[in-house]
């Protein structure tokens, strides 16, 4: 199996960061993202999974979160909707989007130099199906955390 490109790993990271930044501030407008050297302090109970792959490679990014009532607010204020209006329905779909503008921004920059690349849809799990992830070997992977007033709203990882 080839090994990824160092250049690769470098650019992947970079756009990774300044996607998630892109993503939340066409989304939920004050976050601040920064980078994080690992996922080890990650308390967060549901993920949206998506990948981005070509025939040689795949990447998986992950946004995680938990439904709080530090996000929730960050929703109903992107919406513009009063907090009785925000079921679970609007909740997981507008987190879904985000995840979607997320990742497409990653794969918009990848698809400068890498060709034919194809993106899933957004797929919510619980946190335990993260056991499969930490089991697995990447050559790759990054982190970093959005927050929102100094509370953390969303962590997102990359491998």
């Amino acid at each position: 199996m080839p090994t990824v490109n160092e250049d690769f790993k470098r650019e992947l990271k970079h756009v990774f960061v300044s996607a998630l930044d892109e993503a939340l501030a066409d989304n939920i407008g004050g976050c601040v993202v920064a980078e994080k050297s690992s996922n080890a302090e990650l308390d967060h109970q549901e993920f949206f999974m998506l990948t981005i792959s070509s025939q040689l490679f795949r990447v998986i990014v992950l946004l995680h979160f938990t439904k709080d009532s530090v996000l929730e607010q960050g929703v109903v204020d992107s919406l513009k909707i009063a907090n009785k209006a925000l079921d679970d329905d609007k909740f997981y779909d507008y987190l879904g989007e985000v995840g979607n503008t997320f990742c497409g921004a990653i794969k918009r920059e990848l698809g400068r130099t890498v060709p034919t690349l194809g993106m899933s849809t957004p797929n919510r799990l619980g946190n335990e199906c993260l056991k499969y992830m930490i089991g697995q070997r990447f050559e790759c992977e990054a982190h970093a955390q959005a927050s929102l007033h100094g509370q953390p709203l969303l962590f997102a990882s990359v491998y």
